[in-house]
């Protein structure tokens, strides 16, 4: 078995000719460019059986040679991507099964035998070239260019390949980003079996949501860091790519979530890093929260909050009075929203991505300066406990509280939220659940007052900007007020959310 560890970027085809001539390539290069054509085809069967078990099976052709490959899932961080290899030479592209019982997913083939098919080709032509670092680490750059075939969908290949033959990954994430500096390239998030399953599927693409992330009782807490924080680079460039599209507000939600969960976990892990490393990210998080905040604010101000503001007016001339502002405010939702589309689709987003992804490998590893690695578990029950104090100060008052301290009971709602999340892997039993079950609830119902200041605040906005008709001002007012009249409902309701969440013993504390 080999470990595969290589870097994926996607590029503009055009571009391909110009990279080879990249000065960062050309300064490391350590031999020619070769040329190679290469057709793979990807195994599975109908019911998808294989995919689900988290294992690819492909026979490729290079040349006049065959090799039968069956890689796992493994893990991402920021496009870099380690995966278990197994592969051997075949006289034919029929597959080996024989061969296929040396994995250790003997029984999964054994129960698919029989029924294994051809699903889908990728035909490429690689050019590629061994490149070595000044510090020593020797990988191989393959310039990719070809197209997918499933059945009679087709889609083109245009990539970047940093495989790390031998040293840290510190040099593939530096690569890359010189190559992004100067060329349309941008992080991919799929592998090409990835990219030919999506071919198959039916239906729209899903965004790209938090996951729990599998972490071992005995992990250090700077690897335990790097694992969550990998889940967060994905969920937030994954997203980044159908919001770049200008695809459905879900993924910017879900991108905006992602970017929620990268501020509160490097937060998080400042005491881990030499330096305050991640503290420098500080200004480029902000960045991100300027420009997605505001777009998704007016996403949910435009597509729920006025239609349920319209859907308790009876009065046709309210009705028709709403409708105009609902027209300002999707031409307001369009500019904001155009906005975040263009930071989705920056290449300050993709160094952004790039170096946070360097930082979490480099945490895997250790670091000159860097805070002696204690155990995860310890290391949470400190954070878990801290922002849990935190909450207890802020949520103890929430029935007569202002609006700034209901702000910062659901900033300290969620900070612990997320770290419950993020830690919870490592603890056993179901006390986790109901625990986080409450903290959700809590949350929610705090969301809800943030969702009614928004409201008021944006209405107030569209009544002041320009000229505005008496019938905008009015529904302006409508709205101002139904949030206004919501806000006891809404206040108790945290209340007593709050009360049912203290009850609950954190899960942390045995």
């Amino acid at each position: 078995m080999a470990v595969e560890v290589e870097l994926k970027l996607s590029v503009d085809p055009e571009a391909l000719a110009a990279l080879r001539r990249h000065p960062a390539i050309a300064r490391w290069a350590r031999g020619p460019w070769r040329t190679t054509r290469i057709a793979s085809t990807y195994f599975d069967t109908p019911a998808g059986e294989l995919r689900s078990a988290g294992v690819a099976l492909r026979v490729r052709r290079i040349g006049r040679r065959w090799l039968q490959t069956v890689k796992n899932e493994g893990s991402q961080l920021a496009g870099l991507s380690t995966r278990s290899e197994f592969e051997w030479p075949l006289n034919s592209p029929r597959i080996d099964a024989a061969k296929l019982s040396e994995t250790p997913w003997r029984d999964l083939f054994d129960a698919t035998a029989g029924r294994v098919k051809a699903r889908f080709v990728t035909d490429i032509v690689r050019r590629s070239r061994p490149l070595t670092s000044a510090q020593g680490t020797k990988t191989v750059i393959a310039l990719d260019r070809g197209q997918i075939r499933a059945g009679r969908k087709r889609a083109p290949i245009a990539e970047i390949e940093i495989e790390v033959v031998e040293g840290t990954p510190a040099f593939a994430y530096e690569l890359a980003r010189d190559l992004v500096a100067d060329f349309p390239v941008a992080i991919e998030h799929r592998s090409k079996a990835e990219r030919g399953y999506a071919l198959l599927q039916r239906g729209p693409p899903e965004p790209v949501r938090a996951r729990t992330v599998d972490l071992a009782h005995d992990i250090s807490a700077p690897a335990a860091i790097a694992a969550v924080g990998a889940d967060c680079l994905l969920q937030i460039g994954a997203n980044a790519r159908y919001v770049a599209l200008g695809i459905d507000s879900e993924f910017l939600h879900q991108l905006r979530v992602g970017v929620r969960r990268l501020r509160s976990l490097l937060k998080l892990a400042e005491p881990l890093t030499p330096q305050d490393a991640f503290a420098s990210f500080d200004d480029e998080m902000t960045w991100l929260t300027n420009t997605l905040g505001p777009a998704r604010d007016w996403d949910v101000f435009t597509t729920e909050t006025l239609p349920a503001v319209s859907s308790t007016l009876h009065l046709p001339p309210l009705r028709r009075d709403m409708g105009q502002l609902k027209g300002r405010a999707t031409r307001m939702r369009g500019v904001r929203c155009a906005a975040a589309k263009q930071t989705a689709d920056s290449p300050r987003l993709t160094l952004l991505l790039l170096a946070l992804g360097a930082r979490f490998a480099a945490l895997t590893v250790g670091e000159p300066g860097a805070a002696a690695a204690s155990s995860a578990r310890s290391f949470a029950q400190g954070v878990l406990d801290q922002c849990a104090r935190r909450l207890k100060k802020r949520a103890k008052r929430l029935l007569h509280a202002s609006p700034v301290e209901r702000h910062r009971a659901r900033i300290a709602a969620k900070k612990l939220r997320y770290a419950a999340e993020f830690f919870t892997p490592l603890y056993s039993g179901g006390r986790s659940k109901a625990y986080l079950a409450k903290l959700a609830k809590l949350q929610t119902a705090l969301g809800n007052l943030n969702d009614m200041a928004t409201a008021q605040k944006l209405a107030e906005e569209l009544a002041q900007r320009g000229k505005v008709s008496f019938a905008v001002a009015r529904a302006s007012g409508v709205v101002i007020g139904w949030a206004a009249g919501s806000e006891a409902r809404q206040v108790a309701a945290a209340a007593k959310a709050w009360r049912k969440c203290a009850k609950v013993k954190p899960f942390w504390n045995a």
